[in-house]
């Protein structure tokens, strides 16, 4: 029997079941590096199936949270499911001290003039995957904008740079 909140469900092609079921069991990273520990819950299963569908057609994620709330680490887990060989994904931190000209030239160190108006990842036929931390850091200016968002929104927006 399924519970009353269909949030505690997902769909696959033979009808609804429970999150529950699809939640991993941990084992320790072989690394052993604290930054690599995720502990599988309810809420990084749905946030990774979430996040790695809207990647598969390519569309933008935000995910929004408290500090310490194991954001990172779930966007970077998700990352570890993904075909290496189709994606390879590009961290940028921003700080207080990013300016859209220094994330202008982070995005474009990483990619290359592939036709006449077309640039790409320089690894040939993989796309690659902007994650951007730490949002809301850039300092805001006189006019009340984080410039280096606003190029972020161009530039999800319009899929280019100038």
């Amino acid at each position: 029997m399924l519970p009353a909140n269909l949030y505690d469900n997902y769909y696959d092609p033979k009808g609804l079941d429970l999150w529950e079921k699809k939640v991993a069991t941990y084992e320790a990273p072989a690394d052993r590096k604290f930054q690599s520990i995720l502990v599988p819950t309810l809420d990084t299963t749905r946030y990774s199936w979430l996040l790695n569908s809207l990647l598969a057609i390519k569309k933008p994620v935000m995910f929004c949270g408290d500090s310490g709330t194991a954001k990172t680490v779930t966007v970077f887990s998700a990352f570890r499911q993904l075909d290496s060989e189709k994606f390879i994904f590009l961290n940028v931190n921003f700080s207080s001290r990013t300016s859209s000209k220094s994330f202008q030239d982070i995005v474009e160190e990483n990619i290359d003039k592939k036709t006449l108006k077309s640039y790409g990842p320089k690894a040939a036929g993989k796309k690659m995957v902007l994650f951007i931390d730490d949002l809301n850091m850039p300092v805001i200016d006189k006019y009340g904008t984080q410039a280096p968002n606003a190029l972020l929104k161009f530039l999800v927006e319009r899929n280019q740079l100038y």
